[in-house]
Order: C-alpha cells, then structure tokens, then sequence
C-alpha cells in the first residue's frame, strides 16, 4: 500500500469456539464476519455488510457453536448451517471492494483493515485460509490495530473497545448484531481518533513469506521474541514451520533439530500470538509451543560462517549441509552427488561440507 489511505474497512469476525482475547487460541473455524466502511476523508460511515460463514465439518449433525460463541454473540445453529464457506464470502467481499471503488487491483482509492487486536487477521484468517487453500488477496496484509492507533494519541493503553469508549464518553451502540455493534463502535472510536488530530499512515505488515537467512553467535536475540516448538514431524522442513504460524512475522533466521524448533520473531507481539498456537495441528500432529530464550536460539541457529551471509545476501533460497564427506572430495564430486539424489543444486544453491 502505497501512501495513507482514504478509507478504513472496519473488520470484526467471530470463530465457532473462543471469542474475545482468546479469539484464534483453539482452532475454531470462522462463521462471522462483519465489516463497515468508513470515509476517512470525510469522517463518515459509508455502509456495514455482515456474513455469517458455514465451517468445514463432517457431519452437519452434530452442534457447530460452542456455547460461548452463542453466548457471546448470538448466533444459532441453523443461521451458520446455511450459510456460504468461507472462500465465497471472500469473493463477495472483493466484489464489494469493486463496487465501492477501494479494489486495490482495480484502480481503486486506497483502504487498509482496521481491527481491534491482530487476533482476528493474523491467528484466524491467514491460518484458516491456508489450511483450505485459499489465496488471499494483498489488502488482507496490511491493517490498522485500533487499541495501538488510540494509544499513539492519548498516550494509555486500551485493552477492549469498551476501555476506548469510556474513555471517551461515546454511548455504547444499540444495534441487535452483535457485530454489528462491534464496528459501529469501532468506528465512533475512529470519528474521535480523526476529530481530535490523529492520522492512519503507518499501518502494520503481515509478511506473506519467508525470507532465507543465518544469524551469528555473536549476535543479540531477544528473549521475548523466540518460541520453541515441540513434536514436529521429522521430515518438516522451514517452509513447514513457517505455515504453522503463518500471519505472524518470523524474522530471518530458524533453528531446527529431531522434531524441535526454535524460532524467532520480529516482535514481542508475534511471539505472544504463536504461543497461543500451542496445541494446534501441523498435519496430523499437534505442536507444542513454548517461550524460549535467545540464548537458546543462538546455540541452535548461530553461525559464523561470512560466505554462507553473503551467498544469502544476494539473493539465495537455501544452504545445504553436508558431513562426512572425505578428504579427498572435491565440488565437482558433491555436485554430482546432489544431481543424482531428490536435491537439484542451481545457482541458488550453496553447499557448506566438511570434510572429514
């Protein structure tokens, strides 16, 4: 997204299972999304659509909400039964965006999300739409955090929208929906945000892939911003680690080993997200997830190895260990060797042997 935008698109959504703070933490399918758009240059609602969403699950029989959805938001069983999947959802929310003149790809003045905590894009949608092969489009990564926004203007934190509203003296909504009223009250928030001075022009990064990298012993981690992730399937590769916590910004550099990983993220925020994926499914396995320390990063991931950095510099995908070679191997011979197994060696490729 180049430069500010012109319009927010005011994102709420709800999952079958936990909601609130806990939103993303077990895996619950999305079954309701609500969005309104709101005019920045002119300081007002433009309009609200709403959809409620039909999970994948195997048997219709069986209750798809738990009862703290129902209880928190209101929605019934038959409501979320009949309703579309999430991909077509998805395709109605482009055609809107195409409508109101804001599609990105189309011309369109610029948006950006903005959301009350990163919860609903980076824990549920991003991981929701990969598990079903959903390619999703570039607004969905970049957007607005409401409570970080209100922070930068009024100097305290916010931990809810109720928080920001009391704060302000603004009346709760009265709208039946309940998110319904979610957005319309984030967007009261954001008419006083703009009245009193503020500006949305830095909007938060959602990376869409993995950057190759090493890092040095010597280097500084720290220990807020690494995880370790246990009961990984052995032939689980960077790329594999990096979709199980696909929406959180992994920083350049993974250590891994025997069914562990140690990984580093780009701030206290994506660690505090990817620890709520404890227990979530990676295939058929689920993974345990817990903090961990940069010291123990830098004894797994560390190296010091400056043509290995500079080979990454310039462009490389991936470096390929080799041990045991003999003394007598030469590049030609570990070249060969790689044409000749599942690995094909390009100009990408740098491989690092030791020769024993």
């Amino acid at each position: 997204m180049a430069g500010p935008p012109t319009h927010l698109t005011v994102f709420y959504a709800a999952t079958a299972g936990k909601q609130g703070e806990e939103l993303g933490a077990d895996e619950s399918q999305l079954v309701n999304l609500v969005y309104l758009l709101f005019d920045l240059l002119n300081s007002k609602i433009v309009t609200v659509q709403q959809h409620y969403v039909k999970p994948t699950i195997h048997d219709y029989t069986d209750n798809v909400l738990s009862e703290e959805c129902k209880q928190f938001t209101g929605l019934n069983e038959e409501l979320i039964k009949n309703a579309q999947p999430l991909e077509q959802v998805l395709d109605e929310m482009e055609r809107f965006f195409k409508s109101k003149g804001i599609h990105p790809d189309y011309g369109g003045n610029l948006f950006s999300f903005c959301v009350d905590g990163p919860q609903l894009l980076r824990l549920c949608l991003q991981a929701e739409a990969m598990q079903k092969s959903i390619q999703l489009k570039s607004y969905f990564f970049h957007y607005f955090d409401l409570r970080k926004e209100f922070q930068k203007l009024y100097k305290r934190p916010a931990n809810s929208i109720s928080d920001m509203l009391e704060f302000l003296s603004i009346d709760a909504d009265q709208s039946i929906d309940y998110g319904v009223r979610q957005v319309h009250e984030m967007a009261c928030v954001i008419k006083r945000l703009i009245n009193d001075g503020h500006q949305f022009t830095e909007p938060e990064r959602i990376k869409d892939r993995l950057q190759p990298g090493i890092c040095n012993k010597s280097d500084y981690v720290d220990d807020d911003t690494v995880v370790r992730a246990r009961g990984l399937p052995w032939q689980s590769s960077d790329a594999d680690i990096a979709r199980f916590f696909t929406g959180l910004n992994i920083a350049n550099q993974q250590g891994r080993r025997n069914g562990e990983a140690l990984i580093r993220f780009e701030d206290v925020e994506s660690r505090d997200l990817a620890l709520k994926k404890h227990k979530h499914h990676l295939g058929n396995r689920y993974i345990e997830v817990y903090k961990a320390s940069g010291r123990d990063f830098l004894n797994v991931a560390g190296g010091s190895n400056s043509e290995a950095q500079a080979f990454l510099s310039r462009g490389a995908q991936c470096i390929i260990r080799m041990r045991g070679l003999p003394y007598t191997a030469t590049a030609d011979q570990v070249l060969m060797l790689c044409i000749h197994s599942t690995i094909r060696p390009t100009l990408s490729h740098y491989a690092e042997y030791s020769l024993v």
